[in-house]
């Protein structure tokens, strides 16, 4: 069984000429120079393209500076996980972004589309979801990649939803795809690729068995306790994701602001913090709405 990062994108709050600079650094060896295409997409005016579909969105449409990087997965799959892991550690400790989507893979798990399929069905699944939100698209004319006939895909949950299942035979071996979005893909992504390579797999089941679990009375079902092995869930929330930014966020001003305001400071009067809080409130943005939330409100105060 082969694990994959599949799909990872991430919002990067810095400028276009700094974002292209840190791709020659980091993924022009593996996915060549990104190449301006002449149009935008996605709320951005500038949009670039690299091999393997590997995307840098640039100069948004509102206010603010940020790009948007977009590495499908034949790109990820060009990269080496090493290096994805350091390009994160690095990002975690001295930029400000969030991951928006990741998908993790497992190739040849040992079991079918229609295990799945049956515990549903048997009211085997322990998850949030309910059993409508089961899809089943059976094709027994497609050739597989592998040159056998007959193509099945199980889907539980929505492609907009903040996580989704998949388990599909198409390339021959069984692939399940966990996909997350939004806030789950950022607390996902920092718990698990911020760890070394060789870790992210086990850590990654942790994540699925919070999404789902395959039982019976309470005893995981042979094919999925096989598949887990032994691997606990990791018991993360959405609350969890909010203490991360808030932690992420205080160390990027303890370690990027603090210096210059200590100068401002010195010079002008500590009343300059006062002043630049009030500007803050002015100047942001949609984008920390939900640490806020969680705060209980804009005029939250953190201690």
């Amino acid at each position: 069984m082969e694990f994959h990062v599949h799909w990872l994108s991430l919002t990067l709050w810095a400028d276009k000429e700094y974002a292209l600079k840190m791709w020659e650094q980091w993924f022009q060896q593996y996915l060549g120079p990104l190449v301006a295409i002449g149009h935008g997409g996605r709320g951005f005016k500038g949009l670039y393209q690299a091999l393997a579909a590997a995307k840098l969105y640039a100069d948004p449409v509102g206010e603010g500076a940020y790009v948007h990087l977009e590495f499908p997965g034949s790109a990820c799959d060009a990269l080496p996980p090493k290096l994805i892991q350091e390009f994160l550690v690095t990002l975690n400790r001295w930029e400000k972004f969030r991951v928006s989507r990741l998908d993790l893979a497992w190739d040849g798990v040992g079991f079918t589309p229609q295990h799945v399929v049956e515990a549903v069905s048997e009211e085997k699944l322990r998850s949030l979801l309910k059993r409508k939100t089961l899809h089943v698209h059976d094709q027994p004319f497609e050739e597989r990649e592998d040159g056998v006939l007959g193509t099945s895909s199980v889907r539980l949950g929505s492609n907009q939803s903040s996580r989704m299942l998949r388990v599909y035979d198409k390339r021959g071996p069984v692939r399940l795809e966990f996909q997350t979005r939004a806030e789950r893909a950022d607390l996902v992504a920092r718990d698990v690729l911020l760890r070394l390579p060789q870790a992210w797999a086990g850590a990654a089941l942790a994540h699925l068995r919070d999404y789902v679990d395959f039982e019976d009375e309470g005893r995981l079902l042979s094919w999925w306790e096989q598949f887990v092995s032994e691997i606990g869930r990791a018991f993360k929330s959405i609350s969890d994701a909010r203490q991360l930014e808030l932690s992420r966020m205080t160390a990027w001003v303890m370690n990027q602001v603090a210096p210059t305001l200590s100068v401002l400071a010195d010079v002008i009067g500590e009343d300059i913090y006062a002043a630049i809080t009030v500007q803050g409130r002015r100047k942001r943005g949609k984008r920390y709405e939900a640490v806020l939330a969680g705060a209980g409100g804009s005029d939250a105060s953190y201690s």
